[in-house]
């Protein structure tokens, strides 16, 4: 590899830097979010989910427009638009502003990425070098993976979360310089190109809704009017969809691609996976500062044996991509995470730190022989003219998917955690009114509204209430678990159902 491609890899490497921190970073700060608006589990989740469901509608107008003018005026642009939403999150006054601003964060970050991943498929690496390329610029945003939780910890430490997303702001700021200064201008560009604004309004409506459905469904009544309402329409227009695309010059995914069974294959592997990966993230540090009574910055380091694995994997994985194929990688990361699922539930929570450990362990090898591989697979499995469309289809599925896993997980979670609560709470004989549950459920008795309704309690029963909490939430996570698990299962029969030779020669 020259000089010149060495630089554009590590201007890439930067850019991705700056996408992962932010993405398990805000994993983190839920805690403290959570404590600073009065808020639950319920409503700081969609400081995560809004973020990922516009990451994953813009990605693949993201990858379409890099292919339309450029690569690198379009990571440009995203870069600008990043920087804005990190300084709306540095001063959000409320809830609603914070979860706007991530929003906003989230199209910035749909921009970066496809165009990230397809200038180094197509522009920098020779197709013997595409699975070592694509691993170092991944290796980029697992590396910001592991930093992203300790920047959290340290804002969290220095007592106001807001800080992290200084670290947005320096990052989107050196993102743009080095891609400036660092990444060729590209001379030629694809015409006749159109955005499927159409098929992306569409399916970020059901998203949205059936996100928004999962979020409330506890509180109005899973069979309340307004939740079948939402649920009936997000999916109807999921059916609709297919239809509409029929009707769009250039549909989200070209009619061929939808023929091409070892593609559609590869699409599905890039989103499988996800359940597993991003409930740890999301839940782990909740478990070690809730349950285990961990400071922010000491449930930080304690995520780093996974986040490592991550990082160290992703440079790894790239190199055995050649060596072992696809199938191989994606069979042993599907297996580690449905392992790593099952050891989280099965593990006795006495054991403390060493009941997630060994799922984080394995959890985070597993994800590293997976979402590479897949990504690359289901790039391989096209033309190359059409690298930023997939790159940015294959992360819109993996985005969009954990966004739903991580919703629905939530909403398992906190179904099973408020019924464990109860049964603790009357077991310890404390009368404690339905609404006070919902109020202190999934928590850690910080908030307002937690210590207003354990206020008239003695201090011995406050005691009872906070260990019926922290067991009723290790009871929730490992409902989410059990969901992760599941999917981790399916991922595994079609990565056994792959075809190599097929997916090598497809080229649709």
């Amino acid at each position: 590899m020259d000089r010149k491609s060495t630089l554009s890899i590590a201007a890439l490497m930067v850019t991705a830097f700056a996408v992962g921190i932010d993405f398990t970073g805000a994993m983190l700060l839920v805690p403290a979010i959570e404590l600073s608006f009065d808020a639950d589990i319920t409503s700081t989740q969609w400081v995560l989910n809004i973020y990922a469901l516009f990451f994953a509608m813009t990605m693949v107008t993201g990858g379409r427009l890099g292919d339309m003018y450029g690569h690198r005026p379009v990571l440009m642009i995203g870069l600008m638009i990043f920087l804005l939403a990190s300084v709306l999150c540095l001063v959000a006054p409320d809830l609603i502003t914070l979860i706007g601003a991530r929003a906003l964060q989230g199209i910035g970050s749909g921009l970066i990425w496809p165009c990230t991943l397809a200038f180094g498929a197509t522009r920098i690496a020779k197709p013997e070098e595409q699975g070592l390329v694509m691993g170092l610029i991944l290796s980029g945003v697992t590396i910001g993976n592991v930093i992203g939780p300790l920047l959290s910890g340290v804002a969290v430490t220095l007592g106001d979360w807001r800080y992290f997303f200084v670290a947005n702001v320096v990052l989107a700021i050196l993102s743009m310089v080095t891609i400036r200064t660092l990444m060729p201008r590209e001379e030629t560009h694809k015409s006749g190109q159109h955005l499927d604004l159409v098929g992306v309004a569409v399916l970020a409506i059901a998203v949205l809704l059936l996100l928004y459905s999962l979020d409330v469904g506890a509180d109005l009544g899973w069979a309340s009017t307004p939740i079948v309402v939402m649920i009936a329409v997000s999916f109807v227009l999921v059916l609709l969809f297919p239809t509409i695309e029929r009707h769009v010059k250039e549909p989200l995914i070209i009619p061929q691609m939808l023929r091409n069974r070892e593609f559609m294959i590869t699409l599905s592997l890039n989103a499988l996976q996800v359940p597993a990966l991003f409930i740890a993230l999301l839940y782990f540090p909740q478990y070690m500062q809730k349950t285990l009574g961990w400071s922010a910055m000491a449930s930080a380091f304690g995520l780093v044996p996974m986040t490592a694995l991550l990082c160290a994997g992703s440079i790894i994985s790239g190199r055995l991509y050649n060596d072992f194929g696809p199938k191989r990688l994606l069979l042993s990361g599907y297996v580690m995470s449905a392992l790593g699922a099952v050891l989280v539930v099965l593990l006795p929570e006495s054991l403390g730190y060493f009941q997630i450990l060994p799922g984080m362990l394995l959890i985070g090898i597993g994800s590293t022989l997976s979402v590479g591989p897949a990504g690359t697979a289901a790039m391989s499995a096209v033309k190359p003219e059409r690298a930023g469309l997939v790159g940015g289809l294959s992360f819109m599925v993996h985005l969009v998917y954990g966004a739903i896993a991580v919703a629905f997980a939530t909403a398992l979670m906190y179904a099973a955690s408020l019924a464990r609560l109860a049964q603790q709470l009357a077991a310890d004989k404390i009368d404690m009114s339905n609404a006070d549950q919902h109020a202190i459920n999934g928590g850690a008795l910080a908030t307002d509204q937690a210590k207003a309704a354990v206020s008239h309690f003695d201090t011995a029963q406050v005691t009872q209430i906070r260990d019926a909490l922290a067991t009723a939430f290790n009871s929730g996570m490992d409902m989410a678990f059990v969901f992760a698990c599941l999917s981790a299962l399916v991922g595994l029969v079609l990565s056994a159902m792959l075809n190599e030779k097929k997916l090598q020669s497809s080229n649709t």
